[in-house]
């Protein structure tokens, strides 16, 4: 059986890193490629063969992940993608589902449930969280707000 083809998205250096390592030690699949912008993803579906990207939402030179996800599934239905960030923002979720995102992972030093999460959006599975983490606003927490007043906020 081939490794799986991955492409890793992630402006963080020490995360970049962790997650080639991650791949690496495993026998299931390849780092096919590791950028630190979504502006190049396009790029690399259309040069290498690409199954799975893991992809930051923010990441070098201000290039969306969540824009590059939905634009890869529009012309490369094939690819399953799944989102990784470290950042709770409250509308990254509709937006990644909206997008055709596989699924969606908030970043966590395990690499057993990073593998898990892969191996469950290979065999076809969508992975989601079912809130994002609560925040800290001031003296208040995030939960404490309504989805508008997170809007405003």
């Amino acid at each position: 059986m081939l490794p799986i083809q991955v492409l890793i998205v992630e402006d963080d250096p020490m995360a970049r890193t962790l997650f080639e390592i991650y791949l690496k030690n495993s026998e299931k699949y390849k780092v096919a490629g590791s950028v630190e912008s979504a502006a190049m993803t396009e790029l690399y579906c259309l040069t290498k063969q690409i199954d799975l990207i893991l992809m930051d939402v923010c990441t070098a030179l201000h290039a969306s992940g969540l824009d590059a996800a939905e634009k890869i599934k529009k012309n490369h239905p094939g690819i399953k993608i799944l989102i990784v960030t470290s950042q709770p923002e409250c509308d990254f979720i509709d937006r990644a589902r909206l997008g055709g995102v596989d699924s969606f992972w908030y970043k966590d030093p395990s690499e057993d449930i990073l593998l898990e999460i892969m191996d469950r959006t290979m065999a076809g599975e969508s992975i989601y969280p079912d809130t994002t983490p609560m925040l800290k606003l001031g003296m208040a927490s995030s939960v404490e707000f309504t989805p508008r007043e997170l809007e405003v906020l």
